[in-house]
C-alpha cells in the first residue's frame, strides 16, 4: 500500500519536474530568440536625420547626436545652395541604420563661375571658341561700324573682359560691320536648325533676315527648309538671306 503511494508521489513529482523544465526551456527560448533581439535591436539602430541644407559642421553635430559618423563625399557646384551647405547625403534622411554607421555628405561649391576672356580683335568664329573654352556662351550680336577697324572683328563685349559670370551665361558681342564690295559665297543652310544657320551666316559675313514658317511633320521644329539665295551664289558681304523653317501643325 505504501509502496503504491510512493510510486504515485514519485510519478507526480517527475511530471511536475518535467513540466517545470519544459516551461523553463520555452521561457529561455522566448528570451533568447524574441525578447533579447528586440532589446539589442532597440539599442543598436537609429534613424538617420535629414541634414540637407545644413552647414557641414551642423550636419556633423546632428549626426553625432544620433550615434552616427560622417564621411565627406566631396564638393559639387550647386547654384541653388550656398557654399559649404550639404546638398546630398547617403543614406538618405529617414533611413534606419545601425549606430556607428557613417553617413556620406556632399557639400556645395556654390555657383560655378567663368571669366569673360579678351575678345577684341578676334573674328566671330574665334570669339565663339574662346567663350566656349571659358564655359560661356555667345549671346546676341550688336552690329557697329568703325572704319578704322577690320571688318567682322569683335570691337567689345558686354559684359567686358575680366567680368566674372555664372557658368554658361551669355556674353553679348559687338561686331564691326563695314560696308564693302567684297563678295562672299552663300553656303547651304537647308537641314540645319535655325540657331546653327544664324551662326554659319555670321561666320560667312552674311545676315539672316526673315524666317518664314511652313508645316512639316517629317522635320524637327525650326529646321531650315529653304533659303532665299541659292547655294554657291556670290553676293556682297553682309547680304541678307531669308529662310523658311519647319513648324508642327
Amino acid at each position: 500500500m505504501n509502496f503504491k503511494l510512493d510510486r504515485e508521489n514519485i510519478l507526480g513529482s517527475s511530471i511536475a519536474l518535467g513540466v517545470y523544465i519544459v516551461g523553463m526551456v520555452i521561457l529561455a527560448a522566448l528570451v533568447d530568440f524574441i525578447v533579447m533581439p528586440l532589446i539589442v535591436k532597440e539599442g543598436s539602430e537609429t534613424r538617420v536625420p535629414d541634414v540637407i541644407d545644413l552647414s557641414l559642421r551642423a550636419a556633423e553635430a546632428r549626426l553625432n547626436d544620433m550615434g552616427l559618423g560622417v564621411i565627406t563625399g566631396g564638393e559639387e557646384f550647386d547654384p541653388e545652395r550656398p557654399l559649404g551647405t550639404v546638398i546630398n547625403q547617403r543614406p538618405e534622411g529617414g533611413a534606419i541604420v545601425k549606430k556607428g554607421r557613417r553617413v556620406i555628405l556632399t557639400t556645395s561649391k556654390g555657383s560655378a563661375s567663368a571669366t569673360v576672356p579678351v575678345l577684341e580683335g578676334f573674328s566671330l568664329r574665334e570669339a565663339r571658341f574662346l567663350l566656349e573654352k571659358e564655359g560661356l556662351r555667345p549671346g546676341g550680336i550688336v552690329w557697329f561700324t568703325d572704319q578704322e577697324k577690320p571688318d567682322g572683328v569683335i570691337l567689345s563685349s558686354s559684359p567686358s573682359e575680366g567680368t566674372v559670370m555664372r557658368l554658361n551665361a551669355e556674353v553679348q558681342l559687338i561686331v564691326n560691320r563695314v560696308e564693302t564690295d567684297k563678295m562672299v559665297t552663300v553656303p547651304s543652310f537647308v537641314g540645319m536648325d535655325l540657331e546653327t544657320a544664324v551662326i554659319l551666316a555670321e561666320e560667312n559675313f552674311l545676315l539672316i533676315g526673315e524666317a518664314g514658317s511652313e508645316v512639316n511633320e517629317n522635320l524637327l521644329p525650326e529646321t531650315v527648309i529653304r533659303q532665299s539665295i541659292p547655294v554657291g551664289d556670290l553676293v556682297k558681304k553682309w547680304s541678307v538671306v531669308d529662310l523658311t523653317i519647319s513648324i508642327l501643325e
